[in-house]
């Protein structure tokens, strides 16, 4: 077994390229944001978002998690690789074939004929992408953290260019699909330039590998409904230029916790498999990670909530203005999501995909009746937003409850490394509320910038001086605040 002060550091390494990885994206993504929201209108991020509420759909096909399954099988030999890759090209050339035959259906349903030609160039882009290298896998397994910052990164970058190019050239929903196009085949490129791994035809491991990946399956399907359910229902009942403030309102919204969560998450996957078998470990693991995201992203999504006006102000212009309360309600819902953040990693690698599975359907089962209902009584979208943040809310505690009985974590514990950033966030809201009065409602991009700026100064000020503060009065115990600390520590005091 790889001992534990190896398996926490390369977890270590890896979550911080990883979130470095996020920040360059997001700050690509930012400037993207910038500028596209003052080239294109909101019904051309509209129809993009049905198009993909489309091909997410079909795309399930092919989220098998073969990738989480050759991470936690440490044993894992040629003929699984290929067989996986095997897989992943099958269920590709499905997805092509579907996508075709639904671009007319879906055209009619959501009564937008631009809808055809958009779903067939997205079946190309199915096949391709399924001939992906899965050697990459092992830049993960295999802890080089390094390659998978710079494949990512390169998709990004390449996706940027060509986004940018497209929308200045054509200003049109066109430019939004070049850029999804650029992503996915510039992935397919550089995955074979960067692993030396060569895939081939095999099917003798499929069956083992299906076993473990059925309830992956299951699980993306319901993460489809929660993520793209209420595009359906809102694209249908409301109309597209409402899908496109909703769909940018949520990616706002969600973009500083899910940006922190995801890599971390995504590091620490590894790290959770290579001590598996040895549950105190894991436990241990488990709330280390725990507090750190709690530490970092519960606060970054509450500050966006309350710093919302000046954001969208800022980031979209004025024409975006009315999504500042969606936005606000969906920041609330990104900023819970921090509790559950990790459990799903600890369900599949002790074996119990089928746990994560069942608390996505329940979350499911309730999130789209409560989101038809809220539009067809006339709430609206702010009622649909609401449904979502209840739904979350209310599967927090099974989730708790289950990590509880997998690890033997008891509530005192959990608390123990959360209350700090808790009450942190609670004296950062007071602070960013007394600076709101003060400052009043921003009006132009150059107050909001004051203010955002003025805003984050003050909420990160006062949130590092209360959790510090607290953490000193409570005899530094070990959590996150300590290894801030000793990070800071060896930076400025190098030995």
């Amino acid at each position: 077994m790889e001992p534990a002060v190896n398996v926490a550091a390369n977890v270590a390494r890896g979550a911080v390229w990883m979130i470095s990885l996020r920040l360059l994206e997001r700050s690509i993504g930012f400037v993207s944001t910038l500028i596209l929201a003052r080239l294109l209108m909101p019904e051309d991020f509209g129809l993009v978002a049905m198009a993909m509420t489309v091909f997410a759909f079909v795309e399930l096909a092919g989220q098998f998690g073969f990738d989480l399954a050759l991470i936690r099988d440490r044993k894992a030999e040629r003929v699984h690789y290929d067989s996986a890759w095997s897989l992943q090209v099958a269920s590709g050339v499905v997805m092509c074939a579907a996508l075709a035959l639904l671009a007319a259906p879906m055209s009619h349903y959501f009564a937008e004929p631009r809808l055809v030609p958009v779903l067939l160039v997205l079946a190309g882009v199915a096949l391709a992408q399924s001939f992906e290298n899965i050697g990459t896998v092992n830049f993960r397994k295999e802890f080089a953290f390094a390659k998978d910052f710079q494949l990512m990164l390169g998709k990004k970058l390449v996706a940027f260019v060509v986004t940018i190019a497209l929308a200045v050239a054509t200003q049109s929903y066109w430019a939004l699909l070049g850029g999804i196009v650029a992503s996915r085949l510039s992935g397919l490129a550089l995955s074979y330039l960067m692993s030396s791994y060569r895939p081939r035809f095999d099917f003798r491991e499929c069956r083992a590998l299906l076993r473990f990946s059925r309830w992956i399956v299951l699980r993306s399907l319901v993460d489809y409904l929660i993520e793209r359910g209420p595009d359906l229902i809102i694209g249908r009942m409301l109309n597209v230029s409402t899908l496109g403030f909703y769909r940018v309102s949520r990616e706002i919204a969600t973009l500083p916790t899910t940006e922190l969560i995801f890599p971390v998450m995504r590091a620490v996957f590894p790290g959770y498999a290579a001590v598996a078998a040895d549950r105190q470990r894991l436990a241990d693991a488990f709330l280390q990670v725990q507090s750190f995201i709690v530490y970092l992203a519960l606060p970054v999504g509450i500050g966006l909530v309350l710093l919302a006006e000046p954001v969208v102000g800022l980031l979209l212009g004025a024409k975006w203005a009315d999504v500042v309360p969606l936005v606000q309600i969906l920041g609330v819902y990104g900023a819970i999501t921090v509790f559950q953040a990790t459990n799903l990693s600890i369900f599949n690698v002790l074996g119990r995909p089928q746990w994560g599975a069942g608390l996505k359907a329940l979350e499911a089962l309730l999130l789209l009746p409560a989101v038809y209902w809220a539009v067809a009584n006339q709430h609206g979208i702010s009622g649909a937003a609401w449904a979502i943040v209840l739904a979350q809310l209310a599967v927090i505690p099974l989730g708790m409850a289950l990590i509880s009985r997998l690890l033997q974590i008891g509530f005192r514990r959990r608390l123990a490394v959360s209350w700090r950033p808790l009450v942190g966030t609670l004296a950062m809201g007071a602070a960013l509320l007394a600076l709101r009065h003060l400052l009043g409602a921003p009006q132009g991009a150059l107050a909001c910038g004051v203010q955002l700026a003025s805003g984050i100064a003050v909420g990160a000020s006062v949130y590092l001086i209360s959790t510090f503060g607290l953490w000193r009065i409570s005899g530094t115990p070990n959590g996150a605040e300590s290894r801030i600390a000793h990070v800071v520590r060896s930076r400025l005091l190098p030995t």
